[in-house]
């Protein structure tokens, strides 16, 4: 009996182990651009790693009754400089209570932001199968969440 028990035991150990090890990515900010009521507005997760401070991730998130979006390609601009950033990988789908979800994540430098500032506007472009979605990060004085949460984080 004891040697069936053993292994059962040395088995739960193992896993709560692995349950409990910390994750090493800093979530920073869930929150939407700057979007008109009637507009489909990304939901942009701002994250860092400890081990890489120079690195941000943004994971773009496109909930859609109707459609489903494959991100192939994000730029950031503001009317004198442009930023092209690649997805780290396949847009991810699924249909959650009647939503289509598309999402995908690119990493950006830290300074990102800081670059585009002296403008009156960052504009970010989301470049999917079905077009272009654009959203101000900055626009006249207004802030999304994101671009708060970029310079909160460069400041650091």
């Amino acid at each position: 009996m004891m040697k069936k028990l053993a292994p059962l035991v040395f088995g739960c150990v193992l896993m709560t182990g692995c349950a409990t090890t910390p994750n090493v990515e800093n979530v920073g900010t869930v929150g939407l651009l700057i979007c008109a009521p009637n507009e489909l507005c990304p939901i942009v997760t701002v994250s860092w790693n400890e081990s890489h401070k120079d690195l941000l991730k943004l994971k773009m998130s496109l909930n859609s009754t109707k459609t489903q979006y494959d991100i192939q390609k994000v730029i950031f601009e503001n009317g004198n400089q442009s930023y092209l950033f690649s997805p780290v990988g396949k847009t991810e789908q699924d249909f959650v209570l009647g939503n289509y979800r598309s999402r995908n994540s690119i990493i950006t430098p830290i300074n990102l932001m800081n670059n585009l500032r002296g403008s009156d506007w960052i504009l970010m472009n989301i470049h999917t199968d079905k077009g272009v979605i654009s959203r101000y990060v900055y626009k006249d004085g207004q802030e999304a969440l994101i671009y708060k949460e970029f310079k909160s984080v460069y400041n650091k």
